[in-house]
């Protein structure tokens, strides 16, 4: 019963495209999209809780199968990335030309290159460990197993940084999340996982958000169709190119973005269920 219900939801990707902004759509006065904002985010947390009780039904799952659970996080032997907050250019170089050139358009990489914290792009198997100015911290590593970037976010300040959230961007052009909004107090650290189920991709960069910083409050990524992170129009086909097409594209409509970050995350945690199940039989 419970894997009918995953695989049900699952199925059920294409519902965030009910939400999605619509291109033409006649404007609506001020109170009716502050009405259909508060609504967005009420389905988008109701949907985030759901995949999560459907992932903690798939650990259990394999834990019944005797599988145990999944082994992620850092892999050992794989150096770390202590790219400053000023940026680096330690591995800008290799993807302005050569290597993994072709992922993405020339604006899509120049575009995640440039993001907030100047950050370089790295290596698909290496592991981030990186102090940003605003005082957070983030670690972070891809697990190719779930197809799932693994990590934690900390406070290194003595003030409570609130909203904070983070996106990784894949030199395919893709963003993923960002994830849940959350108030971190002084010292406190809190988990990150970011789902790249079915990306192809060879390097990424990742940058943790604190408040409604420039672009990212209402009307930035909040705004569904409003300035996007990095200038362009989120509802315009900028944005729909910037953020892919098809199923795996993340929603517009930024209150279903933590949801559907989740539920990427359940798809590959799924397929590496199914793959292990199928290692076992053979």
């Amino acid at each position: 019963m419970k894997i009918t219900r995953i695989g049900l939801i699952v199925l059920g990707v294409a519902w965030f495209g009910l939400y999605e902004s619509v291109d033409g759509q006649p404007a609506v006065a001020p109170s009716v999209e502050e009405q259909q904002a508060v609504q967005a985010s009420a389905d988008g947390d109701m949907f985030y809780d759901l995949v999560r009780q459907l992932r903690a039904e798939l650990r259990e799952l394999r834990l019944a199968a005797g599988l145990g659970a999944y082994v992620a996080g850092p892999r050992a032997g794989r150096p770390d990335s202590h790219a400053g907050a000023e940026g680096s250019g330690e591995h800008r170089g290799r993807r302005e030309g050569g290597e993994g050139a072709g992922h993405g358009s020339r604006e899509q990489r120049e575009r995640a290159r440039g993001n907030e914290e100047g950050s370089a792009y790295l290596p698909k198997m290496a592991r981030q460990n990186q102090l940003f100015r605003n005082g957070t911290r983030l670690v972070l590593q891809f697990d190719p197993t779930t197809q799932v970037f693994v990590g934690s976010v900390t406070n290194t300040t003595a003030r409570t940084l609130t909203q904070v959230r983070v996106e990784v961007h894949l030199d395919n052009g893709t963003e993923l999340g960002p994830t849940k909004r959350i108030d971190l107090g002084p010292g406190q650290t809190a988990p990150v996982e970011l789902g790249a189920f079915g990306n192809e991709f060879s390097a990424w960069v990742s940058h943790p958000e604190v408040g409604a910083e420039e672009g990212h409050g209402v009307g930035g990524e909040e705004g569904g169709e409003g300035v996007g992170e990095h200038g362009g129009r989120e509802g315009g086909s900028e944005g729909r190119g910037e953020h892919g097409g098809g199923e795996d594209a993340r929603p517009r409509d930024a209150s279903y973005r933590p949801a559907h970050n989740q539920l990427q995350i359940l798809r590959g945690e799924m397929h590496a269920f199914e793959v292990a199940l199928a290692a076992r039989s053979r």
